[in-house]
This record gives C-alpha cells, sequence and structure tokens, in this order.
C-alpha cells in the first residue's frame, strides 16, 4: 500500500520531491535486440508524469568488462537509476552502484533469485527490482510442437557465460523430457560462431528454438532470413522476433516490458526502496508469422491461430 500511494503522489506531483531537479536515469545493456525495452521505458515514464528526468546512455556495450566500466561511468555521472536491458547489464550496475548505493530497474532479468539479482519475488530484499520472466520457456517449446507436431529434435543455440539462457536451459530439459522431444544443444559465442553453426547444421534440422539469450536474439532477422531459406521452423524468445521473420514466439513484448519497468522507477524515484516493490512477471502470449509458415510449407491450424497474436505478410 505504501508502495502505491508514493507512486500517486508521484504521478499527481503533488510532493515537493516531483517539483524538484531533474533525475537521472542511467541506461545499460549489451544486446541491440533489448532496445524497445527503453522505448517503452521512456513512452511511460511520459505517459504517467513524475519529475523531469534526463538519460545516460552510451549505446550498446559487448563484453563484460566494457559492461562493467559503462556501469561504473553511469554512476560516476549522477545516476539516481539504473535501467538495465539484460541480466548480465543488471549484474553490472547492481555491482558498480554497490557503493554509493544507486538503485537498479531491470526490464528484463532471467530469474532474478538465481541470478542474485532479488532475494525474492515478492519483497526483492537487496537494491533492485524490475521485471522478469517465469517459466514460459516450457510453455514455448510446446506450442512450437503443437505447430510443428512431427518435430523429433530442436536445435538450441546459446551463449556460453550469459546467466539468462543458463537459467532457461534446465526449464527446456525438463520439458523436452515430458514431451518426448530431443534438444540439440549448442554453445555459440558471437555471431560469427552462429553463422558457422549454422552452416553445418545437420539437412534434417527442422526447428530453432533460441532461448533468452539477448546476444543471439539480436541477430533474429538473420536466424529468420535463414530459417526460411532453409525450411526450419525458428521460435524466438520475443515477440519482436516473430515481427522480423521468426515463425513464432511464446514470450513477452519488450516495449510492454519497459512501460512495466517505467511504474516501478516511478516508484524508485519517489523514494520507496527497491527491495520494497514486487518484481513482475511479464505479460506473455502466442505469436505467429504467416509469411514464415507459408516459407516453410507449414500449415497453421485456424484453432491455433485464434489463440495468437499473428503476423500477417
Amino acid at each position: 500500500m505504501f508502495a502505491l500511494a508514493a507512486l500517486a503522489l508521484l504521478v499527481r506531483g503533488g510532493e515537493p520531491e516531483a517539483a524538484g531537479r531533474p533525475r537521472v536515469v542511467g541506461v545499460l545493456t549489451n544486446a541491440a535486440v533489448a532496445l524497445p525495452a527503453y522505448e517503452g521505458f521512456r513512452a511511460g515514464l511520459a505517459e504517467m508524469g513524475g519529475p523531469p528526468v534526463s538519460f545516460l546512455y552510451g549505446g550498446v556495450v559487448p563484453g563484460d568488462a566494457a559492461l562493467a566500466a559503462e556501469a561504473r561511468r553511469l554512476v560516476a555521472g549522477g545516476a539516481d537509476l539504473i535501467l538495465t536491458l539484460t541480466t548480465r547489464a543488471a549484474q553490472a550496475a547492481l555491482e558498480a552502484g554497490r557503493e554509493r548505493g544507486v538503485p537498479v530497474v531491470f526490464a528484463p532479468a532471467s530469474n532474478p533469485l538465481q541470478t542474485g539479482l532479488a532475494q525474492s519475488l515478492r519483497y526483492p530484499g537487496g537494491n533492485a527490482t524490475g521485471v522478469t520472466f517465469g517459466r514460459q520457456e516450457a510453455r514455448r517449446l510446446e506450442w512450437l510442437l503443437r505447430l510443428v507436431p512431427d518435430l523429433e529434435s530442436v536445435y538450441i543455440p546459446y551463449t556460453r557465460d550469459d546467466p539468462s539462457p543458463l537459467a532457461s536451459l534446465p526449464v527446456l530439459r525438463e520439458a523436452a523430457k515430458t514431451l518426448g522431444v530431443s534438444l540439440a544443444e549448442e554453445v555459440v559465442d558471437g555471431w560469427e560462431a552462429l553463422r558457422a553453426a549454422l552452416a553445418r547444421l545437420p539437412a534434417g534440422t527442422r526447428a530453432i528454438l533460441v532461448p533468452a539469450d539477448p546476444g543471439i536474439a539480436s541477430h533474429s532477422r538473420e536466424l529468420a532470413a535463414f530459417a526460411m531459406e532453409h525450411g526450419v521452423a525458428l521460435s524466438m524468445p520475443h515477440r519482436e522476433g516473430v515481427e522480423q521473420g521468426a515463425l513464432m514466439s511464446y514470450g513477452f513484448n519488450l516495449h510492454g516490458v519497459g512501460r512495466q519497468a517505467a511504474r516501478q522507477a516511478l516508484l524508485v524515484l519517489s523514494g520507496v526502496p527497491p527491495a520494497e516493490i514486487p518484481v513482475e512477471l511479464a505479460e506473455f502470449s502466442l505469436s505467429v508469422n504467416l509469411e514464415a509458415a507459408h516459407r516453410i510449407g507449414l500449415d497453421v491450424s485456424p484453432l491455433l491461430l485464434r489463440q495468437a497474436y499473428v503476423v500477417a505478410p
């Protein structure tokens, strides 16, 4: 109740804090694919009101060392809050801001309990909160098998040391056993490694499922082009990937995730500790690209389409 009351006061602008100095929000990401969340965050702040905000954003930062350096730059630049768009970025921002107590809002992050970002979803307990996604990867695999019902194996490329796909893989493995499908997992670090892996895929490969891996998901257009050319069903972790040519997703809309995080950020900027702001779950939906289905020779049932957000040619 305290958090909701604080948000109401902030949006009304009835407290001195709302009319004070502009707040500084640092933005940290290591993946271009996540940028729609930043756009949604800005749109959400604009609609909900609150204090004037200026942004510190130095662009997409590849590599852990550069990410940590950029996080320290944002803290030194006077950030009142750091918005992070990937799990790696959230970890880097939390570490960089620890001494000065700079709060972090992640939009999104994988499994914040396993990755050390929160002690619980209801009471994060530390200096970070934000939006996460749950066990939707199991449901996504199930939807893929409903679209392509005779699949026996699904290729899963992932980045070796990214905590986000590493949190997703156990869920996918458990679901695969239940659904009776095998997973062909392969470490691919960077686009060149991914391209080489695709070039040597066995000819009978019929499906690729990209886990919640921002590095690989940043190449959704290239992956979609490959999938269409080779008749492969491609599943991406976010709707934007479907809009860029993948066959399907059961996942979140990044713009919407950013809007969710904006509400949480307003609470933090009003003085509510992140420790007291529950981590929210992103909203999930099934998305299907009809052009991709047509290109790979797949018929999608009307019943399934009625349950999906449809990207039509």
